[in-house]
């Protein structure tokens, strides 16, 4: 099992890719959004889930093949169970996050109509201070979530 280590050159394109998806998700949760028609704490917690089902799976395929330089083969396709795992913490601290900004900042008095969507980018831009770090070390650089030897080291 080998280890990577990020570089320059691997962390601007991680970011690039991540911003990429960043905006494709909150596009995704507006368009969600819309379709839902109702605009209640459930229906914003639906639309942040399925746009965040569908940032998942593309930030995957496009930090697999961008990023990291890995193909689609079989072999890739296991790293997606953990990647899968931090992306859903990533998706509860971004949904806990949004509702906290949204709510409890009370951000619809303050910003009207755009309220949804600044909540939402900022849970998701605060998250990803402790998601990007788990992925780096445990998914794409070849080290398991748990159960290894050197996640073992870190705890």
């Amino acid at each position: 099992m080998t280890t990577r280590r990020l570089s320059f050159g691997q962390y601007a394109r991680f970011l690039i890719v991540g911003a990429f998806v960043g905006i494709v998700t909150v596009g995704c949760r507006e368009l969600i959004g819309h379709l839902l028609v109702v605009d209640n704490r459930q229906t914003y917690s639906l639309s942040i889930v399925l746009a965040y089902a569908i940032g998942i799976a593309l930030s995957f395929l496009l930090n697999q093949r961008f990023t990291f330089g890995g193909s689609s083969s079989p072999r890739s396709w296991s790293r997606f169970a953990g990647f899968v795992v931090l992306a859903l913490l990533g998706m509860a601290l971004t949904w806990l996050i949004s509702l906290l900004l949204r709510y409890g900042l009370h951000l619809d008095a303050l910003l009207g109509e755009r309220a949804r969507m600044a909540a939402f980018a900022g849970g998701a831009l605060l998250s990803s201070a402790l998601i990007y770090p788990l992925n780096s070390l445990f998914v794409f650089s070849g080290r398991r979530l748990a159960g290894s030897s050197a996640y073992s080291r870190l705890t």
